[in-house]
């Protein structure tokens, strides 16, 4: 009779896993003997490592996780049962810990630590049940044996099944089963502990996981969370109120608030209705409100609180009331609707401590430490910080000097409250500190109020060793010191750079031109260096000496600087690290033309770049708009009688500051070549475009920004994007070209539509007040602007500006030169607009770049525009040689839309430009009633104008381009032109120039 193997581990399996040989041979090492590993889903391609691995095949079903891990518990044999995700590795003796525990002590499930791979991670070995060894093995943890859910509630925090090992009778008994469809652990995990008589938690690494799975519908895993708080109101009441107070700050539960419209989905209000009232009670006003109006079906005034949660609530601040307890409410909306309870908007919750140590760094035998705190929505002025590092129920006072720091309230993103005097700095002397581990918190007093805790860190991870001392600043866990021998080395020593004295940056620095400078000592891995951010990736040489590697950082291969955002520094796919000195004591925050630079690290000294725009303490955020537009209406008070002297100078702002495009472009360079003494000021939000000779530059939202739109004689921008502080001065002249001719809703023809992003009505309002001429391509899109911002002043329907390139065929062989086309090559220009309803980042496009690759002729070349709102996040797949291209930070459109010969969009309004040069058009419209019917909302009949075939499947679009006969619409194309851009012949510019200078 054959022997039944000890542990069963199953393994979902959909095909193409990345890392899933690895895994395997991390499941073929274990030092458990008798286990069986089955492979189910569909495995194809993959082949067992060796004897013991078995592959079950699934037909339906079998590309979803729970499914297979389903079905793999089905088959399995084994005593014990366990769940490996293909992208894990699971150290060599973790299921032997594991199994030996339950063997010893009977418990009916068995757990232990889940670490983050990294090429510095390993897992943890035991002798014994309880006792650790091992370097990685996280030393210090202790095991907790025959315990429960209980009794640790910690195991709320990480319900993951691939560290866990199951008694696979318990399993059988209770019929526990993954939810198909949705790719989480927590319903089954959860409801295990819950119900398991014992459970054994080991304090080993037994799980390295590279990271999160694909995320799960929000309503589906909301529901699924609200059934785990059911059965812990029936079996664990203790747990249901930390466990309701998760599922109510998660992300889950704000995703599906945020898509209700008209309903709240079947069953959610009343699920809602039965979350915990201790746990809602811990709320922040905001989710409180949410979850009574969703609980009480009150979707409109959801609605309402949605859209003043986007756009009004960082200048809400709290009100105290009462006559003998006063109490502090927050002033949100509804507040004395006679329906809600006053409790609903007690501020107690809101009240939280902000406290943060923002820098370390030593200084002879001691640390020199500096941050701030301030409790949320009150002045900090009058307020009292205490700051002392702990140790269980030791503590050690630090005596602080306040501080001054006007950038916590320009970071804090909120108008309403003054943090200038939240700052302290406070030395630490290490030669006195006792042994142990010791963790910084914080006490702040202010209006009655007090909050104390542990404060949080700056972005980024710091590690290292001083005096005995390892000091760790992370952003999660704030400042710990410990003092004694640590148990492993402050930055490892593995990947490229294994020698300590190899490849890491030694020493920094910056030239007078804004060039970065990055040393270190011996041969760095590669002749150059990379920085990264998302899938964008420039390039640097790095210059190699005896004994010394030099890389000079500057502006990219495309002469722009850096853009905002967090760049990894990387020596081919490896992370670049920060040497041991420069982590303790980091170089400072530089700027560097436009920008600001700061150093961050990860634990293992990985260097990254942080770059935002160089706006200074009291240009950003909304505490300095408000204080700068008070100042703005005080400067241009009628009180006064003073008029302001205007410049002969015009502004220029495209898309927000965004790019050097579109109508103000073709406006700016029109008046720039007939009327040559006037200053022509282009704002830029981020440094990423160029301006020709004698343009001035000023970044958005700084004080240069400030005084050429309150002294400029015009301006001129295409979008409803001049700054909150922005008063109009009298006597200057505001040009609207806006950006498009109108097939999607805009403005107050919104409303109605639950995907469009809204502005709201008094900030449309006050932008529209502003406007003293509104551009228009026809009278088709006159009628629609009008009604869309509520305008009633002058139209000047000259056609589009951007459009004068269109009519200029020398610049179009130019750009096709700059762009490296040949002219006998026909260039296919795909430009799809966005999608109100995709997630921020998205950046997906409906059509397969691969098989377009493949399809079309060689003599075709596919340029990829995605729209400016998501053009940063997208990545085309490589290998696609010269048959596609991404063009999206091309400088400009109209430039494109010169040199294309076929133009593929859906709904862009791309189609009215091209339009005026009589070459083809297809649309690819798969989405076509839901983006028309739900998420945006036409002014025309699409498919009855459209000047060119509508298809709604890739292969129908690719075949049209191939062998599509256009002749057919050549009546309606015609009929478009006229009707759409009846006034676009070269000259519109012009036009606009000499309306504004007649």
């Amino acid at each position: 009779m054959t022997e039944l193997p000890r542990l069963s581990v199953v393994v979902p399996l959909h095909g193409g896993e990345e890392h899933a040989e690895e895994c395997l041979k991390s499941l073929h090492a274990q030092t458990l003997d008798d286990i069986e590993v089955i492979l189910a889903g569909r495995p194809e391609g993959l082949r067992p490592p060796g004897p013991g691995f078995t592959l079950l095949a699934l037909g339906d079903g079998g590309d979803d996780p729970g499914a297979a891990r389903n079905a793999g518990a089905a088959f399995a044999t084994g005593r014990y049962l366990a769940f490996a995700d293909p992208g894990s590795v699971v150290p060599a003796d973790a299921y032997r810990t594991l199994v030996d525990a339950l063997d010893n002590t009977g418990s009916d499930l068995a757990c232990g630590r889940i670490r983050r791979w990294s090429p510095y991670a390993s897992g943890g070995t035991t002798t014994e049940p309880g006792r650790t060894s091992g370097a990685g093995s996280g030393a210090g943890a202790a095991a907790r044996l025959r315990t429960h859910i209980t009794r640790h509630p910690k195991l709320l925090d990480d319900p993951r099944a691939g560290g866990t090992v199951f008694r696979r009778e318990f399993w059988n008994k209770h019929g526990f089963a993954f939810p198909a469809g949705l790719g989480e652990d927590f319903p089954v995990t959860i409801p295990a502990h819950v119900l398991s008589t014992s459970a054994d938690v080991l304090g080993d690494v037994v799980c390295l996981t590279r990271g999160s799975r694909p995320p799960a519908d929000p309503l589906r895993r909301l529901r699924a969370m609200l059934e785990v708080s059911d059965l812990l109101g029936r079996h664990a009441p203790r747990l249901r109120a930390a466990y309701d107070l998760r599922l109510a700050e998660g992300p889950d539960l704000e995703a599906v608030l945020d898509a209700v419209r008209d309903r709240v989905p079947d069953g959610l209000a009343e699920a809602l209705g039965r979350l915990d009232p201790g746990a809602v009670e811990r709320l922040p006003v905001l989710a409180r409100l949410r979850i009574h109006f969703a609980a009480h079906g009150m979707t409109g005034e959801l609605a309402e609180l949605r859209m003043f949660a986007e756009s009004e609530i960082r200048h809400r601040g709290v009100l105290r009331r009462g006559l003998v307890r006063r109490r502090w409410y927050l002033d949100y909306p509804f507040r004395r609707d006679p329906r809600l309870p006053r409790s609903l908007f007690d501020a107690t919750r809101d009240l939280r401590l902000v406290a943060r140590a923002d820098d370390v760094r030593p200084s002879g035998g001691k640390l020199l430490l500096t941050g701030h705190a301030y409790i949320a929505h009150l002045d900090s002025g009058r307020g009292r910080i205490e700051v002392w590092l702990q140790r269980e129920e030791e503590r050690i006072a630090l005596p602080v000097r306040r501080t001054r720091r006007p950038d916590v309230t320009a970071d804090s993103r909120q108008s309403v409250a003054c943090h200038d005097d939240s700052g302290f700095e406070a030395e630490i002397d290490l030669d006195t500190l006792p042994p142990g581990r010791w963790a910084l918190h914080a006490r702040v007093r202010a209006r009655g109020v007090t909050r104390v805790g542990r404060t949080t860190g700056a972005p980024g991870e710091r590690v290292f060793d001083v005096a005995g001392v390892r000091v760790s600043l992370t952003h999660e866990r704030g400042l710990t010191l410990t003092v004694g021998t640590p148990a492993e080395p402050a930055v490892p020593g593995d990947g490229p750079f294994t020698n300590p004295d190899v490849g890491h940056v030694g020493a920094v620095r910056w030239t007078d031109a804004g060039e970065l400078v990055l040393e270190g000592p011996g041969r760095f891995p590669g002749d150059r260096i990379a920085l990264e951010r998302g899938a964008e990736r420039h390039f640097w040489p790095v210059r190699q000496d005896e004994d010394r590697w030099t890389a000079v950082i500057g502006r990219a291969a495309d002469g722009l600087p850096l853009a905002s955002g967090i760049w990894r520094v990387l020596a081919g796919d490896e992370r670049v690290r920060l040497g041991p000195a420069l982590i303790a004591d980091p170089p400072r925050p530089h700027v560097a033309g436009l920008h600001e630079v700061s150093f961050r690290t990860a634990r293992d000294g990985a260097l990254s770049l942080a770059v935002r725009p160089a706006l200074g303490l009291h240009e950003r955020g909304p505490y300095a708009t408000r204080r700068r537009l008070a100042a703005a209406r005080s400067r241009t008070s009628g009180r006064t009688g003073r008029r302001t002297a205007l410049r002969n100078a015009a502004v220029f702002d495209s898309y927000g500051g965004g790019q050097y495009s579109c109508n103000p472009r073709a406006v700016s360079e029109e008046l720039a070549r007939r009327h040559p003494d006037v200053e022509i000021v282009w704002v830029t939000r981020d440094g990423q475009f160029t301006v020709p000779p004698g343009v001035r530059l000023v970044l958005h939202g700084s004080r240069e920004h400030e005084e050429a739109l309150s002294t400029s004689r015009f301006v001129v921008a295409n979008r409803r994007t001049q700054p909150g502080w922005y008063h109009k001065p009298r006597g200057q002249t505001v040009v609207q070209t806006w950006h498009g001719t109108p097939l999607k809703r805009l403005g107050l023809d919104l409303e109605g539509m639950p995907y469009a992003r809204q502005a709201p009505r008094a900030e449309l309002t006050r932008q529209v007040a502003t406007w003293d001429l509104l551009l228009s391509p026809s009278p088709f899109a006159t009628t629609a602007l009008r009604r869309a911002f509520g305008y009633a002043g002058e139209v000047l329907e000259s056609g589009y500006p951007r459009n004068d390139v269109l009519f200029d065929p020398a610049r179009a062989r130019a750009v096709r030169r700059r762009l490296g086309v040949p002219d006998d090559r026909r260039v296919v220009l795909y430009a799809p607009t966005w999608r109100d309803d995709e997630p921020e980042g998205a950046g997906r496009l409906a059509l397969d770049l691969t098989r377009a690759a493949r399809a079309l002729d060689d003599d075709d070349l596919l340029l990829v525009r995605a729209h400016y709102l998501v053009a940063r996040h997208l990545a085309i797949p490589e290998g696609l040689g010269h048959r596609v291209r991404d063009v999206s930070k091309f400088p400009d459109m109209a430039d494109l839309l010169a040199a294309a010969d076929v133009l593929v969009t859906d709904y862009s309004s791309a189609m009215f430009d091209f339009a005026c040069t009589g070459r083809p058009m297809v649309f690819f419209a798969p989405d076509l009633e839901r983006y028309r019917d739900e998420v945006r909302g036409f002014y025309l009949d699409f498919e009855a104008v459209a000047p060119g075939p509508v298809v709604r499947t890739g292969d129908d679009l690719l075949d049209m381009l191939r062998y599509g006969d256009l002749g057919p619409f050549s009546a309606r194309y015609e009929e478009f032109a006229r009707r759409f851009c009846p006034w676009d012949d070269g000259h519109a510019s012009a036009r606009v120039v000499t309306r504004m200078l007649p």
